[in-house]
């Protein structure tokens, strides 16, 4: 068997393979918090609060939620079209998956597609109870996204030049800009200017063919 040409591929989650929220939207709307979110989405957007911030403000939002709730409600959360068959596609060439994320690490590990990564980051959130404490754990930026991925590859022999990353947005940049290769999907101007490859689509499949 060959080898692959990308040993890793590290994909973003919110609006990359979440098309148009997040992860704390789909759960804010579950949880009757949507406007505070979405406040707090634009604060972020307009570089008004960082990362740190955002988890900070929003972490009393979902507590007092047990894991089983936090999957009830991600539940159907509108995944980009063809993301089963892009993940057995770059699975069955021999690749390893990795997601790389801000959103919550709660949240991540509880999505439908969980199952194809093989490591995910996230910021934390403790159990107190068995229900989500509403303190963060450990926060996560943009360098601590690129540090996921820095640290997995090389436990794993892997470098950063041999791997693809796809994502869309400000906290992908410091990952595009190590990578071999970066694709902005469907991306911010930011992220666009960092990427190797810039393509805008509603099918993830569209991204076989840079990903050879």
């Amino acid at each position: 068997m060959t080898s692959p040409r990308f040993p890793v591929v590290a994909f973003d989650l919110d609006g990359t393979l979440l098309r148009r929220t997040t992860t704390s939207l789909v759960l804010a709307d579950a949880m009757g918090h949507r406007p505070a979110v979405e406040e707090l989405e634009r604060l972020y957007s307009s570089y008004e609060i960082d990362n740190i911030e955002f988890a900070s403000r929003e972490a009393a939002l979902f507590s007092g939620a047990t894991p089983e709730e936090i999957r009830r409600h991600l539940r159907g959360a509108p995944w980009i079209a063809g993301i089963k068959e892009t993940l057995t596609a770059l699975a069955d060439a021999g690749s390893t998956l990795l997601l790389a994320t801000l959103a919550w690490q709660f949240a991540a590990e509880q999505l439908e597609y969980r199952s194809w990564f093989a490591a995910v980051s996230g910021a934390g959130m403790d159990l107190d109870g068995g229900v989500l404490s509403g303190r963060v754990a450990h926060h996560i930026d943009e360098d601590g996204k690129l540090a996921f991925v820095e640290e997995w590859c090389h436990a794993h022999g892997v470098g950063l030049h041999e791997i693809a990353v796809v994502g869309d947005s400000r906290s992908d940049v410091p990952l595009f800009r190590a990578a071999g290769t970066s694709i902005a999907l469907n991306a911010t101007a930011d992220a666009r200017a960092a990427a190797d490859h810039v393509i805008d689509t509603e099918d993830l499949r569209d991204i076989l063919p840079l990903l050879g």
